[in-house]
């Protein structure tokens, strides 16, 4: 069973198909995977004189850019503290840094190229789901601005309903007006027309079965499709959740993570003004956190990992979209009267230690990968860092690059990692 129709896929501006590779071809640079990371990075290289080719197993932005929530928001799925604590106050300033620089890449590319992606710049907001934890966003706030002069905004309890309407936020939240909003498959539809306008070529329902490393020539990789082959001196691989076994080094170093998300019927503008007035993108401070958003006709979009699984039954699609409702409405139960009109979901893949990695491997091909769920805007910056990379571009290297991506243990007991892995966070939520 495949995931329902998204209510990106059912507004996407273009429904154009691409041509299936049928033919042995050359080029500079071999890119896999059709999302925002391969199609940003084809963009950039394109851009330098490079002969690029993209290869997508089905359609473009079919993965989690064209799925995802659409929130660029800043931050990892690390903490500030934790960053801290691990690599240095310099370094950790540099990924906060690099957190905002990618929404203004974000948004300089669209504006630049007149990106019809209904982009909305009203910031972000993370609610305290407890007491404690709106006393850990104030020291967050306070640390931010001391240590890394990021500017936040601290919302009390008194003045939190001025942002959300909501029984069980109640306590305060952070305001960061770098967070935006979009509709993430017009932007990679977008991203794909203007990476073919700067000479690209892209292909669709092409599938690279295997790839083969040649020594000592300029050709130095193979990729073999079913209806033809790809010689070339880079490769690409922009798969992250969907990494398969062509690259078992980068499998080994993924979990995939299913994520659900509806999207209710419009709402009136009496109830939308009145659940999120000031139309900034969510998120709580729960490990099973929700997220939500109102979109720009006014439905609200609500998300959350109330499932591990990155494949189910019909059944079990349906008791997740009802656990994922009766989430909403816990949050809004001014919502109980509006229909749910979409229901979709798809796979982010989360490293070893919770943080994006861009690199190479050991036998030369590039990747980024490991976004853990904040890669609707990293993976436009890192797929211009990849492109920087081939082409020799004379920049300083990225507190990113130089972290170690570790091969997941049991990696093939996926199934129960996950399970013990959200026993815990359950529980983590209960206590904290």
């Amino acid at each position: 069973m495949g995931y329902p129709q998204s209510l990106w896929a059912a507004t996407r501006k273009s429904n154009n198909s691409r041509p299936v590779l049928n033919e042995n071809i050359h080029t500079d640079v071999a890119i896999i995977g059709g999302g925002f990371t391969g199609l940003a990075a084809a963009l950039f290289l394109s851009k330098a004189g490079k002969k690029v080719v993209v290869v997508e197993k089905e359609r473009i932005g079919w993965g989690a850019s064209g799925r995802n929530a659409g929130m660029l928001t800043t931050g990892y799925k690390k903490s500030i503290f934790d960053l801290e604590g691990k690599l240095g106050t310099e370094k950790a300033k540099e990924l906060m840094d690099m957190s905002a620089d990618c929404v203004k890449l974000v948004k300089g590319i669209v504006d630049e190229y007149q990106i019809n992606c209904s982009l909305q710049t009203d910031g972000g907001i993370r609610v305290a789901y407890k007491p404690s934890h709106f006393e850990a966003l104030k020291k967050e706030h306070e640390h931010l601005l001391e240590k890394f002069q990021y500017e936040t905004e601290l919302v009390d309890s008194q003045n939190i309903q001025a942002e959300i309407y909501s029984p069980i936020y109640q306590y305060g939240g952070l305001i960061d007006r770098k967070s935006f909003a979009f509709h993430p498959l017009n932007y990679v539809i977008g991203l794909a027309e203007i990476a073919e306008k700067e000479g690209a070529s892209i292909y669709e329902s092409t599938e690279v079965t295997s790839i083969i490393k040649k020594q000592n020539s300029v050709d130095r990789f193979i990729l073999n499709t079913p209806n033809g082959e790809i010689k070339c001196t880079h490769i690409v691989i922009a798969t992250n959740g969907y990494t398969s076994d062509i690259t078992k080094r980068l499998k080994k170093s993924i979990m995939p993570i299913g994520s659900h998300i509806i999207a209710t019927q419009p709402l009136p503008d009496q109830l939308a003004n009145q659940i999120i007035p000031n139309k900034r993108v969510i998120s709580d401070t729960k490990n099973f956190l929700y997220y939500f958003r109102l979109t720009p006709d006014q439905r609200l979009l609500f998300g959350g990992r109330v499932n591990f699984k990155t494949s189910a039954t019909q059944s079990e699609y349906e008791q997740i979209y009802s656990a994922l409702h009766d989430n909403m409405l816990s949050v809004f139960p001014d919502l109980k009267e509006m229909g749910i009109e979409y229901r979709w979901g798809g796979t982010t893949g989360f490293t070893f230690d919770f943080m994006p990695h861009i690199g190479e491997t050991d036998d030369g091909m590039h990747f980024a990968i490991g976004y853990c769920g904040h890669g609707a805007a990293m993976s436009t910056l890192l797929g211009k860092i990849l492109a920087y990379k081939i082409t020799g571009e004379e920049r300083t290297e990225t507190v990113l690059e130089s972290l170690p991506l570790r091969t997941i243990p049991l990696h093939g007991q996926r199934v129960k990692i996950l399970n013990l892995l959200g026993y815990y966070y359950k529980i983590a939520d209960k206590i904290s």
